[in-house]
């Protein structure tokens, strides 16, 4: 729960609070792969922790960034290559790309 006036805030979380036995976590830092911060200016978000652990999980932490994603003249076969064994770490893998380049369009095209 979000809001302006933390007395009204307080009041609703009471409210909530005899009705359905919530807990209050504080502030929100984290939420949905987002990092959140309050600054003076007003608040922050980014991924920093959820790419990090995406690159973790595929392995790929420790590789160098490259100016260019990929070559775009490069022909994919579907027989050049072993298929992947574990079907669900694909799957699993692809949703979480897919779900980052939904949050951050800035980094789904190459331009």
């Amino acid at each position: 729960m979000a809001g302006n006036d933390k007395e009204e805030t307080n009041r609703i979380k009471q409210a909530l609070n005899k009705t359905f036995k919530i807990k209050d976590l504080g502030d929100l830092r984290y939420f949905l792969g987002l990092e959140v911060a309050r600054i003076k200016k007003g608040i922050m978000m980014n991924q920093r922790k959820y790419v990090l652990e995406l690159l973790k999980d595929s392995g790929l932490l420790a590789f160098k960034p490259a100016n260019t994603p990929m070559d775009n003249l490069v022909k994919l076969s579907s027989t050049g290559s072993v298929p992947f064994t574990n079907v669900y770490a694909y799957r699993r893998m692809i949703g979480r790309l897919m779900y980052l380049t939904h949050t951050r369009p800035d980094i789904t095209f190459f331009a």
